[in-house]
């Protein structure tokens, strides 16, 4: 069920350039907290003891094999894009890998909107 569209992957390497620029100082990272709807990422990062500095090493982690596709920013409020990457994890509970979706932007600083379980299959057009 993948939506959006495929980013040339010098652009996916340029923004994760910035990303990794960013997170020099954890506090670059904002984890968006959900409210009137359900929160898959609190949900998530809860059941998997996952914290603020875990996320921000995983996402320093990512490159451009990551990458999966980008889609519009349906606030339209804020308006842009999301650049959707997976990433195999190996939560401190767990032994065995679990697969990830994050959603990332950058609006100043990482903007994380979602970072959980995959929920459908995800493709990696540079891998």
């Amino acid at each position: 069920m993948q939506r959006g569209w495929t980013e040339g992957e010098e652009d996916v390497g340029n923004f994760l350039q910035k990303v990794k620029d960013l997170l020099t100082d954890p506090n670059n990272l904002s984890i968006v907290q959900k409210t009137g709807i359900r929160d898959k990422t609190r949900e998530f990062r809860e059941k998997y003891g996952i914290n603020h500095q875990m996320v921000c090493d995983e996402i320093l982690r990512l490159d451009v094999s990551n990458y999966s596709y980008t889609d519009d920013d349906h606030n339209k409020e804020i308006g842009g894009e999301f650049l959707i990457f997976g990433q195999f994890i190996l939560p401190p509970i767990v032994d065995k890998p679990v697969q990830v979706y994050i959603k990332l932007k950058i609006r100043g600083r990482v903007v994380c909107m979602s970072f959980h379980e995959a929920e459908f299959p995800l493709n990696y057009p540079y891998n």
